[in-house]
């Protein structure tokens, strides 16, 4: 039905079927890149432009992205955003803003990289976290490569986050790892736990 049309000597349903022989589902279409869509003999510009579209409200659909309600728990976002974070093929780190009451005051990613890890911008996390006058922080970032097992530098930063926001009064509520719709806790260092 996106495709519409077909190609010259074949018909859509010829067109559709080579699609899915080349990427397998609509996963795999939709980690393709355009030059690899475009390699397909029959789909121009627009027609690719329809699939990624469509690829792309499928994917807000499933995960239900969108804004966190106002008053939401953040363990409910941390839930939510381990869901949202499957299957992404690079890392993202996402900030969560919490009220004292322990209510989410918003969420933002604040950095993305490729599937082997991503920079965070500390100043600017923490300075977010200063201009909402926020109570609590909670850090998640996921693993492409499916394990919840910190790495080294994960657990480098957790440590290092831990004492930053305690000298500005900010409670570090944790760090996350997520992967396949699932998250682990990143154990923070002895002193530091729930802002002590």
């Amino acid at each position: 039905i996106l495709l519409r049309t077909g190609s010259r000597g074949r018909d859509v349903l010829e067109l559709a079927s080579e699609i899915l022989k080349e990427f397998g589902n609509a996963r795999g279409l939709s980690r393709a890149t355009e030059e690899e869509m475009m390699a397909i003999s029959g789909l121009g510009e627009s027609k690719i432009c329809v699939l990624m579209a469509a690829l792309e409200l499928g994917k807000r659909a499933y995960s239900g992205k969108k804004e966190p309600e106002e008053g939401l728990p953040w363990e409910k976002r941390l839930s939510t955003l381990a869901v949202e974070l499957a299957g992404e093929e690079r890392e993202y780190i996402v900030a969560l803003y919490v009220r004292k009451d322990g209510t989410l005051i918003t969420d933002d990613v604040i950095s993305y990289g490729g599937p082997d890890g991503a920079f965070l911008d500390v100043k600017y996390f923490l300075r977010r976290a200063v201009r909402l006058d926020c109570s609590g922080l909670v850090l998640v970032h996921n693993h492409p490569d499916g394990s919840l097992r910190p790495s080294r530098e994960d657990r480098m930063l957790t440590d290092y986050l831990a004492g930053r926001t305690k000298m500005l009064d900010i409670r570090f509520i944790g760090h996350y790892v997520a992967a396949n719709g699932e998250y682990a806790s990143i154990q923070l260092p002895p002193g530091l736990e729930s802002g002590d």
